[in-house]
C-alpha cells in the first residue's frame, strides 16, 4: 500500500488546494505503478504551525508564512494553463480595454501570416487592436472563432482553431480556415504572438 505524507505550513494552503496536490500526488503514483495502486493509496497531509520550524537556523514566524503566501497567491494569478489562453481570448471579444490589459502587454507584437492587406507584423496593443477591429469590420462582425485544442509549456501557448465569417456586403465571400496560434507571455500576459493558417478567404 503506498503511503503519500505531505508537510506543509499551517495556513500556507487552503482544503481545495490540498485536495489538489493529494489528487496530483496520487495520480504520479498511478502512473509509475499501475492503477493497480490507486485505490490503495494512503495520503496523510500534516501540518506545522509557524514558529515551530526553521530554515538554515532563522524561525519562520506567521509573517514569513504570510509573505510567502502572498507571493504564491501572485504567481498562481499569473500562471499560464489553458483557463488563462481562453480568459485572454474572451478578454479581447469582450470590448473591455481594462480587462483586455489584464492578459496582453501593451508592447506586445503580433504577426499576422500572408500577404493580404491586413497581414504583417503589429507593434503595441494599440495597433493590435486596430487590426482586431479592421477585421470585424471586414466581417461585417460575424467572425466565429471555434477552439479545439489548447496546448501550454513553459511560457508558451499554442491554440488550434477553426475560423469562418462572411465578407461585409457579399456574404458568398467566405472564410473558413483554421489557424494556429503560437503566444509567448510573460507575468500573465501575451508579449508576442503570431499565426499559421491553413485554409481560404
Amino acid at each position: 500500500m503506498p503511503i503519500i505524507e505531505l508537510t506543509l505550513v499551517e495556513g500556507f494552503a487552503d482544503d481545495d488546494q490540498k485536495s489538489d496536490v493529494i489528487t496530483r500526488l496520487a495520480n504520479v503514483v498511478v502512473d509509475v505503478f499501475g492503477e493497480i495502486t490507486k485505490p490503495n493509496i494512503f495520503s496523510l497531509i500534516r501540518e506545522v504551525k509557524p514558529g515551530s520550524w526553521s530554515i538554515g537556523g532563522v524561525v519562520a514566524d506567521a509573517e514569513m508564512v504570510a509573505g510567502g503566501k502572498a507571493i504564491s497567491n501572485e504567481q498562481i494569478a499569473h500562471r499560464l494553463d489553458e483557463a488563462r489562453v481562453v480568459a485572454a481570448y474572451a478578454a479581447l471579444a469582450s470590448g473591455d480595454r481594462a480587462e483586455i490589459d489584464t492578459y496582453w502587454d501593451a508592447d506586445m507584437t503580433w504577426l499576422v501570416p500572408g500577404e493580404a492587406p491586413v497581414s504583417g507584423l503589429k507593434q503595441g496593443l494599440d495597433n493590435f487592436l486596430s487590426f482586431m477591429g479592421e477585421v470585424g469590420a471586414l466581417a461585417d462582425n460575424s467572425f466565429v472563432m471555434e477552439r479545439s485544442a489548447t496546448l501550454v509549456l513553459g511560457d508558451t501557448s499554442v491554440d488550434l482553431t477553426h475560423n469562418t465569417a462572411t465578407r461585409a456586403g457579399d456574404t458568398s465571400r467566405k472564410l473558413d480556415i483554421d489557424v494556429v496560434h503560437v503566444m509567448r507571455w510573460r507575468d500573465g500576459k501575451i508579449v508576442e504572438g503570431r499565426g499559421a493558417i491553413f485554409g481560404s478567404g
